[in-house]
């Protein structure tokens, strides 16, 4: 029998409720109005909670932190140098990447091994075909951390990077 809404349905109503309601507690640093600058402490975040995940064990969240960390602070870079519209989302979790080489600030080799990256390696982790492992977690927060580091370095504003505080 497949679950229906009635299984389901306070929850739901309160998920759907919990996300039209304002006035609600926001995560610490993340109270800004600057789309760039969300982007930026997202992925902070992300970076963050990576190294707790990976110090805990938890290798698959780890790993998609960390994905997650590179593409957020891609997205920063690319509104912060007006090539993206924040309100626009992207159309993918690789779109980042991608426009990043298309208007010249990463080649496009290391596009294309970014995109590999995350098509070959990023799904079969987070779908179970692939296994986390430490050593994969801590490669992939490596990568995202230097990235993030150069990127925020460039732009300087560190003063507005989280990493810094946590």
């Amino acid at each position: 029998m497949p679950i229906d809404l009635d299984d389901l349905e306070p929850l739901v109503s309160n998920a759907e409720e919990a996300f039209r309601r304002g006035g609600q507690t926001a995560e610490e640093g993340l109270d800004v109005s600057d789309g760039g600058l969300v982007q930026l402490r997202k992925s902070c975040r992300s970076l963050l909670g990576a190294r707790h995940l990976l110090d805990d064990g938890y290798y698959t969240l780890a790993v998609e932190a960390a994905f997650t960390s590179t593409e957020k602070t891609f997205m920063f870079w690319l509104i912060e140098e007006r090539h993206q519209d924040p309100s626009q989302p992207p159309q993918s979790h690789t779109t980042a990447i991608q426009r990043s080489a298309a208007v010249g600030f990463i080649t496009e080799e290391v596009a294309i091994r970014l995109g590999d990256l995350w098509t070959d390696n990023r799904a079969q982790t987070y779908y179970q075909d692939g296994r986390a492992t430490a050593e994969r977690a801590e490669a992939m927060l490596a990568l995202a951390t230097e990235i993030h580091a150069q990127v925020v370095g460039l732009v300087g504003i560190r003063h507005d990077c989280l990493c810094e505080s946590s």
